[in-house]
């Protein structure tokens, strides 16, 4: 092969590639009535317009490419589109598209309301990582409400045991916990009645110590509104997502601003990353070393779990209710553990009415309802479809295809009845969200491939385009 033949080889790979790793806007032929594009020479009828990208086209996005088009949003892996994939929090960017972040709950917001620092218990920046009341343990759950947190409720109350639930305002692709139309605000109240304790998550789990002064203020302003319309106050107690709040990025000092308590950790279950049968075992035995290695008459703790997690729920967390009793420990919440008086737990906002004494009516609703339409029955057999819902039901949430209600992924992933109850976000071993899918099914393959990086594509065309390439400049 000549030099020249090499040069070519080079320049149509280098091209290709290039042209397959590069979004380009497109030039389409629209009728005349078009109000917007350049005229066109042809045709009187037709013109060429130069349109924005379509919403539904894979166009990269993030701090290479830039902002997505208007209205759609950016996923983790720098791709444009409007699908849940795209636009769940935390994983969508929101500082390159639109995200479910930017949704707020109803009501006047909170950044009014005085803020004193109440009590004993030190107020940020100071991190709280243990209890300071011995024989106590104070069980805390991140990132709810789920579709689980229902089973944990009851559950805790079979044992007596109080709770405290750091609640998210809107991730995982859950809704807005204040949406009247969703599971979620009666769960937060059934919190409150069963004696446990509700602090703040943030909004939606973004990283505080990676986003701005005002993108703070959104992630807690938020979510106290959001809490506020459901139980009329919202909380003094914080746990930042990824336990991050560094020094160097002000977030500390601006929690104190807000009046929070920051609470971490002194177990962590990793429960995240023993989300099976299989694997649950090893959180356990966390929890057991933990416990066997001190004497509850002069100790206590404060774990972290995910009530968004299966096995957290159904297995792990009846383990450690019982351990720790028979070791001697006294299940609180995360103010009893500190002495912290009950009335310093949250600040009232009596400018919004509050809806804990509305019933909360789950059954579906539609703008154009026939006049033949039915409002659907609470199962109380299990069963569900054919005018049941599962929304109220014992048995759980979420109508499976089976036509049976209940809280595991089979139930609210791939073939849940929209229409029967609850179809919830699947939620993998890392604690990020993914699609309300089975992960294995041809459908959630499809809907993830839309955000997922394409890396594998590209790679396959750049291969092609290279043999291409060097058939042609062989011959030469």
């Amino acid at each position: 092969m000549h030099v020249r033949q090499l040069l070519i080889l080079l320049g149509v790979s280098v091209g290709l590639a290039y042209g397959s790793l590069v979004p380009n806007h497109q030039s389409v032929l629209v009728h005349k009535s078009d109000e917007q594009g350049l005229s066109y020479s042809g045709s009187p009828q037709l013109r060429l317009q130069y349109r924005e990208p379509p919403p539904n086209l894979q166009y990269k996005c993030g701090p290479k490419y830039g902002h997505c088009p208007s209205g759609t949003c950016c996923s983790s892996a720098g791709f444009c589109g409007t699908s849940s994939a795209h636009c769940r929090s935390p994983e969508c960017m929101i500082d390159y598209g639109r995200c479910d972040a930017h949704e707020s709950p109803d009501g006047p917001p909170t950044e009014d309301i005085p803020r004193p620092h109440l009590g004993e218990v030190p107020y940020a920046p100071y991190e709280i990582r243990s209890c300071s009341v011995p024989g106590t343990i104070a069980f805390t759950f991140d990132d709810g409400p789920s579709r689980f947190t229902g089973d944990l409720l009851e559950l805790l109350d079979r044992y007596d045991a109080s709770a405290t639930f750091f609640v998210t305002g809107i991730n995982n692709g859950k809704g807005r916990i204040d949406d009247p139309n969703l599971p979620w605000a009666e769960l937060v109240e059934q919190m409150i009645s069963g004696g446990h304790q509700i602090a703040s998550h943030t909004w939606s789990h973004e990283d505080l110590s990676k986003i701005t002064a005002g993108q703070r203020d959104d992630q807690l302003l938020k979510n106290e509104a959001a809490i506020r319309n459901i139980i009329g106050s919202f909380p003094t107690y914080m746990r930042p997502p990824y336990s991050s709040c560094l020094p160097e990025s002000g977030c500390g000092h601006h929690l104190a601003d807000l009046g929070y308590h920051i609470v971490l950790y002194d177990i962590d279950t990793e429960d995240y990353k023993n989300d099976s049968p299989d694997l649950i075992q090893r959180s356990k035995d966390i929890f057991d070393r933990a416990l066997e290695s001190a004497d509850s008459k002069n100790t206590s703790w404060l774990i972290i779990g995910h009530d968004i997690h299966e096995q957290t729920v159904h297995n792990l967390t009846e383990h450690m209710l019982k351990v720790s009793k028979d070791l001697g420990y006294r299940p609180v919440t995360v103010g009893e553990c500190l002495h912290d008086p009950r009335e310093n737990w949250y600040r009232a906002d009596d400018r919004w009415a509050v809806n804990k004494t509305k019933k909360h009516d789950h059954s579906p609703k539609h703008l154009l309802q026939p006049k033949n339409f039915t409002v659907p029955q609470v199962s109380l057999d299990g069963t569900c479809g054919a005018n049941y819902t599962c929304f109220g039901s014992r048995f759980g949430l979420c109508c499976g295809s089976n036509k049976v209600c209940g809280n595991t992924t089979s139930h609210c992933g791939y073939g849940c009845n929209k229409e029967a109850g609850y179809c919830s976000v699947g939620v993998p071993a890392n604690g990020d969200a993914l699609d309300a899918l089975d992960s294995d099914s041809a459908e959630a393959k499809r809907v993830r491939s839309e955000a997922d990086s394409s890396l594998r594509v590209v790679g396959s065309a750049a291969l092609t385009s290279f043999a291409l390439a060097l058939f042609v400049a062989m011959w030469m």
